[in-house]
């Protein structure tokens, strides 16, 4: 019984450690280590991975290029791709020029801080980076 009572006791708070650690995407994007993310380290991490797709070196994604993660990432989850994702391309090449350089991915960067920034204090709690991945999950099918 003592053993039990013991075990209960361990689980229960290594559950309470694990809740107070900060979200895997958190500790990635958060370069200064204060538990926020600030807009220029959400700008600089959001940059960094956009910029991983493109495959030429060029400096700017190219909708080939887009669309090819697009298709990685339906072939990783097994499931049918919805679109060739032109339409997202053409809402985040803003010049119109069939490319997505830095300047582009900092504005729409820019606008998803603010969506997922809830209370308005310029900082990314890990709780609103949760819940916009939440939110995510679920506009894509992934969160039911």
């Amino acid at each position: 019984m003592k053993t039990y009572l013991i075990a209960g006791a361990m689980l229960a708070l290594s559950a309470g450690v694990a809740c107070a650690q900060p979200a895997k995407g958190a500790a990635r994007m958060d370069s200064n280590g204060d538990g926020k993310v600030s807009l220029a380290e959400f700008k600089t991490a959001r940059s960094t991975q956009m910029m991983r797709l493109d495959a030429d070196g060029d400096g700017k994604v190219s909708k080939t290029e887009f669309q090819a993660r697009g298709a990685k990432a339906a072939e990783k989850s097994g499931k049918a791709p919805k679109g060739d994702g032109s339409r997202m391309f053409s809402m985040l090449d803003a010049n119109t020029d069939g490319f997505l350089d830095k300047a582009e991915l900092a504005k729409m960067a820019e606008r998803r801080f603010g969506r997922m920034d809830a209370d308005g204090d310029g900082s990314l709690s890990a709780t609103e980076l949760q819940a916009a991945r939440k939110g995510a999950a679920g506009m894509m099918g992934g969160g039911r």
